[in-house]
């Protein structure tokens, strides 16, 4: 069962995300709809740790994820500095309806920079993780690092991201 999740549009600190997130009693899985449709989320199991998501893609369903009963932080950060950056590294622009539908979504909504503020930051961890563990040492020494996914590299399982580009489809023809 997914215990946590961070929502973001792209190029808005998940993947920083799904790495500070990951310690001995975490395990916090980066952009899973590239490979597993998000109805099979909860699937994951991993004994004695608590899972979680972090993730670019399931804000286009705000219902769904309301309904999920895992914690939430919504990540907003600027719409033009989010294509900026994603036309930066050659990617399409993100859709306008993004920052309405993270909106939508029950949770902690922060803008993206509260992650690399170690007060807040002490939020984001006790809303999602609850035990009191963060770690302001490590925290401190992951916003030294620049964070990219390896893209060239990432495994896209194409039933999984025709799947969800149909439901996308469906939803602007309003059929959903």
């Amino acid at each position: 069962m997914i215990d946590f999740m961070v929502i973001g549009l792209p190029r808005s600190g998940t993947t920083w995300a799904a790495n500070w997130l990951c310690t001995e009693r975490t395990h916090c899985v980066h952009d899973p709809l590239y490979r597993l449709h998000y109805s099979e989320w909860d699937k994951s199991v991993l004994p004695g740790k608590q899972v979680g998501v972090s993730c670019t893609g399931i804000w286009q369903w705000p219902e769904w994820l309301n309904a999920h009963p895992a914690k939430k932080v919504i990540l907003h950060r600027d719409l033009a500095e989010v294509n900026a950056s994603l036309d930066a590294i050659g990617f399409p622009a993100c859709d306008d309806s993004g920052p309405a539908k993270l909106a939508k979504i029950n949770g902690l909504h922060l803008p993206h920079e509260a992650l690399f503020d170690a007060s807040l930051a002490a939020v984001i961890h006790s809303h999602l993780i609850g035990d009191g563990s963060f770690d302001a040492e490590r925290h401190a020494e992951l916003c030294l690092i620049e964070m990219q996914p390896n893209f060239h590299g990432l495994t896209v399982g194409k039933e999984v991201t025709r799947r969800l580009l149909d439901e996308v489809m469906q939803m602007v023809k309003g059929e959903c």
